[in-house]
């Protein structure tokens, strides 16, 4: 066996070790933690945030994505085993699902962060905006959109024989090459990763501009109420704030990674390249489960509303 040859089994063995790893690394922090998640957020104290009905629909997609997306992730990138690969309806209604499912995910978190732009204003009609009324019609009407703008996947996604990292011919569940496969790169980093956050970091700067023009408007003097409110408020935001962070840096780099393979698609590739390409989109893929799965921890770490509730649950009485 040549050295080539050798360093790209090393490579391939790598590869599925560190996304295995990976994988079951974000199933265990997001099983558990989900379901709190859920819990916490239907609780009496922050259900009747608008805020909060953003991050309950964020965490119930989520416990979709750790649940049954995970398990399928695992079992097709350890064993090579996927019923997406043999059945063609399983192949578009599995990835038509998969993409818009998380691509929702993230843009329940974008709402969350236009509802805390609504309730800092100081216009009156922007403040009424933010409400129990119109976060439930945001996610409904989200969700649509959404699925309506992934349905190109159950048009262009097929079975095709491709060549894999080992350098084997196999039936692959995958898009359609050529300019489709360009074009499904791009439309998933701006729906799933670029698009969410151009506009959280929009709209996390409308929301500062909107706090510092109120320290300057409302008098020194607050009442208990306003100043539990406040508190209730930053709290939201700092949390909100972390798991922008975490979609930001889960993310962007697969998008690009993605959209680096779709454009070199048609160039020719020795079976190193493609295990080092393997190696890359599949690592940084597994990593943007990350954005679903470490959501309790971040909100137990940044608000102490959050871990509140969360010790009022853990009470034995």
């Amino acid at each position: 066996m040549s050295s080539t040859s050798l360093f790209t089994d090393q490579i391939n063995t790598a590869t599925t070790t560190i996304v295995f790893c990976v994988l079951v690394i974000n199933f265990l922090l997001g099983s558990i933690s989900l379901v709190l998640n859920i819990i916490i957020f239907t609780r009496p104290t922050l259900r009747r945030q608008p805020c909060a009905i953003y991050f309950l629909t964020s965490s119930c997609l989520s416990l979709f994505v750790i649940y049954v997306i995970l398990p399928v992730r695992i079992v097709s990138n350890s064993f090579n085993e996927d019923l997406a690969n043999y059945y063609l309806f399983v192949c578009k209604t599995e990835f038509f699902l998969f993409f818009s499912v998380r691509a929702t995910s993230c843009w329940a978190i974008l709402f969350a962060c236009i509802d805390r732009y609504f309730h800092s204003s100081s216009n009156v009609n922007l403040r009424r905006l933010s409400s129990i009324k119109t976060a439930k019609i945001a996610m409904i009407l989200t969700s649509l959109i959404i699925s309506l703008s992934y349905t190109h996947m159950i048009v262009y996604y097929t079975i095709k024989q491709t060549v894999n990292q080992y350098g084997t011919i196999r039936a692959v569940c995958t898009d359609q090459n050529g300019n489709y496969a360009t074009f499904s790169a791009f439309w998933h980093m701006i729906l799933y990763s670029l698009g969410p956050t151009i506009f959280m970091f929009l709209f996390g700067y409308l929301t500062l501009r909107n706090l510092r023009q109120g320290r300057r408007l409302v008098p020194a003097i607050r009442t208990e109420n306003q100043r539990n409110i406040r508190r209730t408020d930053n709290q939201l935001s700092r949390m909100l704030a972390s798991q922008v962070f975490v979609i930001v840096i889960a993310t962007l780099p697969f998008s690009f990674c993605r959209i680096y393979v779709s454009l070199t698609e048609n160039i020719p590739k020795d079976t190193l390249r493609l295990a080092q390409e393997n190696l890359a989109i599949k690592t940084l893929g597994a990593m943007t489960y990350f954005t679903h799965s470490t959501t309790f921890y971040l909100y137990t770490l940044t608000g102490t509303l959050f871990r509140r509730e969360l010790a009022k649950i853990c009470q034995f009485k």
